[in-house]
């Protein structure tokens, strides 16, 4: 199965790109804002408020996998995603480019979906704040209160709505999604087709003292700490301070000789320890978080920004699931 394009744009190669945009190859933006159990915010309203024109909102909380305990995990089923495009009126010719209001938060893990459920043709805007800033055109008049349920009767009546395809999504799962169980497996070191944790690169995007055990969990009642033989790479330090946009190959690339990622010696452009990365993690990289949202920029950091060829899988569970369903030895604390 062939894998959809995915990638980063910018705010003017976004406008480059709507220009070209026909009633049968439509370029849709797709507003996914989505904002930390312990933030107010509600994203829905802001979108209501303001959007770029034509917009879509794309609930992170909606589609999801209703059986799991855990929060926004993935969709098991082809028809939840289905309802994703009924709702939002999208079918499978469009180029949808998914951002967020906070700049790169909640939009690569957004984008990634649409990409995991087999859309062609996928953007991840670097970034709204930029677009703002470029003084783009902005829609700050409220959408029709009846707008929704009057889409949802028109997209009802079309005749060929969007039909996903299983195996697609079941391949790009495995490919780029590890579970709880393989993971605890690796960890414990028991042999997972002659392989263990240490032939992956396990990269945990949450904050230092999350990580370390110093701060307490967004969440109540839930420990912070570590998975044994994970790195820390605060999403955050891939992204520019000033308006959270990806920062340029070479500034990711310090980033990773600073934590030892690539084990070089920090000299040259960094494209020559790429290799390091690559033979002392035969098995690629998994990348991790709190719900499995942030992690997803580094994944992006890796794929998009890095241009590695080394397969990214997602531990959709993340810290939430760990912490919650592994033995205590394996929840690390460096306090």
């Amino acid at each position: 199965m062939s894998r959809s394009f995915l990638t980063t744009i910018t705010p003017s190669a976004y406008r480059a790109l709507l220009s070209t945009s026909n009633p049968s190859k439509r370029v849709i933006p797709i507003d996914a804002t989505w904002y930390m159990p312990n933030n107010l915010k509600n994203a829905k309203q802001e979108f209501i408020k303001e959007r770029i024109p034509n917009s879509k909102f794309f609930d992170l909380d909606k589609y999801i996998d209703p059986t799991s305990p855990y929060p926004h995990m993935l969709p098991s089923k082809i028809s939840i995603m289905e309802q994703a495009y009924k709702d939002l009126q999208l079918n499978l010719n469009d180029s949808i480019v998914v951002y967020d209001k906070l700049g790169i938060f909640s939009s690569p893990r957004a984008a990634w979906t649409f990409s995991l459920f087999g859309h062609p043709k996928v953007y991840l805007l670097d970034n709204y704040l930029n677009y703002k800033q470029s003084e783009y055109p902005i829609d700050e008049n409220p959408p029709p209160i009846e707008e929704e349920e009057q889409n949802k009767g028109e997209i009802e009546n079309l005749v060929n709505p969007v039909k996903l395809d299983q195996d697609q999504f079941n391949e790009n799962y495995k490919q780029q999604v590890i579970e709880y169980e393989e993971l605890l497996d690796l960890v414990t070191k028991k042999k997972n087709n002659g392989y263990g944790l240490k032939d992956y690169l396990l990269l945990d995007a949450r904050s230092l003292d999350r990580f370390t055990g110093k701060a307490n969990e967004p969440r109540p009642g839930l420990s912070s700490g570590h998975i044994p033989g994970a790195i820390n790479l605060p999403f955050n330090t891939l992204l520019t301070g000033n308006n959270n946009q990806f920062k340029n190959k070479q500034e990711i690339l310090e980033i990773f000789h600073e934590k030892n990622i690539l084990n070089g010696n920090g000299d040259g452009n960094g494209d020559d320890k790429i290799e390091n990365l690559l033979t002392n993690y035969p098995k690629g990289i998994i990348v991790m978080c709190g719900t499995g949202v942030t992690a997803v920029i580094l994944k992006f950091a890796i794929e998009c920004i890095l241009k590695l060829n080394v397969p990214v899988r997602v531990y959709d569970g993340s810290w939430t699931e760990w912490a919650s369903r592994a033995p205590s030895e394996y929840i690390q604390k460096d306090i």
